[in-house]
């Protein structure tokens, strides 16, 4: 087995050269747009890790920490923000799905959205402190709201092109789970480095100081990273040359109502929403019991190492067992592993070591769940002729912002109910700090398991995808 998969590599990298600019025989991606695609998203996903930074959460240090934000009005602040997302989704999706331009329907998104949401982003740090309360929660939420626009444009942009780069979906999976394990190292970069640097700035991430200045220096290199993806990468939507897009949101209703495998993943993706929840703690825990935002700089590279695992595994996986047992098994290994992180909060090492196994879970996660987005959409062509990628991931997203917003309260009424309020210095104290962890801890495992349910039903299978993926090649060339 091992001396096969050297012959492997060997022969991809002996590869490399023959088919820089033309793909491989029975293959649509040559190499040079794999490595558009896979490096120039290191640009894309630094961008993204940045936004995670300034998140409506009293996980983050920014908001929380050093604007001394209330974990409730935290809360409530997602909520308007998630309102307006909801607002803006069928506009977005009517744009996307009307799109239709020399660049693409994606690629032109990644040239536009890019700078505004790094402007943004970096706007957020410089708020004044000392002004009045009220209007520093206004001016933040605003200025994430329009951020949160072009951010979402910008990554739905990305995510989807790689559902178009090949009609096979074999193909894609492969891409997806090497592509992944490249642009990833955008935001371990982020998030490995920004803490050390902020630690080496008095006050650290706890001050504005760090982010007045690192957060400009990462923008700019990511954003001139993106455009590597844009100029490098061609979409090959496979339809007939008589195909217009024109997709009115309320058509996009009527069409999706027979696609029963929509609304087993998002119904998937909608009891997912919780189980995210114990990568918060990460920052906690460094800051507030180890005290140090050097190691959790450190401990944001570890971490980040969990996810390649389940990226590079995903292709095999999903040939060996399918798809829908992945997701299943990937929930299963998270919600494991974070019950156990109940019973190790007076180990740094057990604790640290137990959240490093269940986040292993989440980048094979997140391979198969865009290689399933795609069949979805191909699904979606084969049964009804249209090609709805813009309506099917905005709808999608507004069922599951929906689901956040009846959650988005849950996490900060249990802060603010063991003490957490303006003065985050509290987290110090455990009799504070270990209730909240369980809580956070808690949600995520019944996120997991309760998100398994709807994938059971899920039953497309491989040599099903590739049967639609044939008839649209052969209705394209009719």
């Amino acid at each position: 087995m091992e001396k096969g998969l050297f012959k492997r590599i060997g022969n991809t990298l002996s590869d490399i050269p023959k088919h820089w600019r033309t793909p491989p025989g029975g293959k649509h991606i040559a190499y040079n747009e794999f490595a558009a695609y896979s490096f120039g998203g290191i640009g894309v996903n630094t961008i993204n890790s940045l936004f995670g930074y300034v998140a409506l959460s009293a996980n983050c240090l920014l908001l929380g920490t050093a604007y001394g934000i209330d974990p409730v009005h935290l809360g409530w602040m997602s909520i308007i923000v998630n309102v307006l997302n909801l607002i803006k989704t069928p506009f977005v999706s009517m744009l996307i799905d009307n799109t239709d331009t020399k660049y693409g329907k994606f690629r032109p998104y990644l040239l536009y959205t890019g700078i505004p949401t790094a402007i943004l982003t970096c706007a957020m740090a410089f708020i004044p402190n000392s002004i009045n309360y009220t209007a520093k929660c206004v001016i933040l939420c605003a200025l994430y709201a329009a951020a949160m626009i072009f951010q979402s444009l910008y990554a739905l942009s990305f995510t989807s092109l790689a559902q178009v780069l090949t009609p096979d979906s074999d193909e894609r999976t492969g891409l997806l789970s090497v592509s992944q394990f490249i642009y990833s190292l955008g935001p371990s970069i982020v998030n490995m480095f920004l803490p050390i640097f902020a630690g080496l700035i008095p006050g650290g991430l706890k001050s504005f100081t760090a982010y007045r200045i690192l957060f400009p220096i990462f923008s700019a290199i990511g954003v001139a990273l993106s455009l590597w993806t844009f100029a490098g990468t061609r979409e090959k939507i496979v339809v007939p040359k008589t195909y217009v897009a024109k997709v009115k949101f309320t058509d996009g209703i009527k069409e999706i109502s027979g696609n029963k495998y929509f609304w087993l993943y998002y119904m998937y993706n909608i009891l997912s929403c919780m189980k995210y929840g114990i990568g918060g703690i990460l920052v906690w825990y460094c800051s507030y019991v180890l005290q140090s935002d050097t190691v959790l700089g450190i401990m944001n590279a570890v971490i980040g190492t969990a996810s390649v695992p389940g990226m590079l595994l995903a292709p095999l996986l999903a040939k060996k067992i399918g798809k829908r047992n992945c997701l299943i098994l990937f929930n299963i290994v998270r919600a494991v592993f974070s019950a156990m992180m109940l019973f190790t909060g007076n180990s740094p090492v057990l604790f640290l070591g137990c959240l490093y196994l269940a986040t292993l879970a989440i980048g094979g996660d997140g391979v198969i769940s865009a290689a399933i987005t795609a069949d979805i959409f191909d699904f979606q062509q084969w049964k009804t002729g249209k090609r709805l990628e813009g309506f099917i991931t905005q709808f999608g997203g507004m069922l599951v912002t929906m689901a956040t917003l009846a959650s988005s309260l849950i996490l900060p009424y249990f802060y603010r109910h063991y003490g957490l309020q303006t003065d985050y210095s509290v987290l110090l104290d455990s009799a504070v700090r270990t209730p909240i962890f369980n809580v956070m801890i808690i949600t995520t495992i019944i996120s997991c398991v309760l998100a398994v349910v709807p994938i059971l039903f899920y039953n497309m299978n491989s040599q099903m995808q590739k049967q639609i993926a044939e008839e649209l090649r052969v209705k394209a060339e009719e």
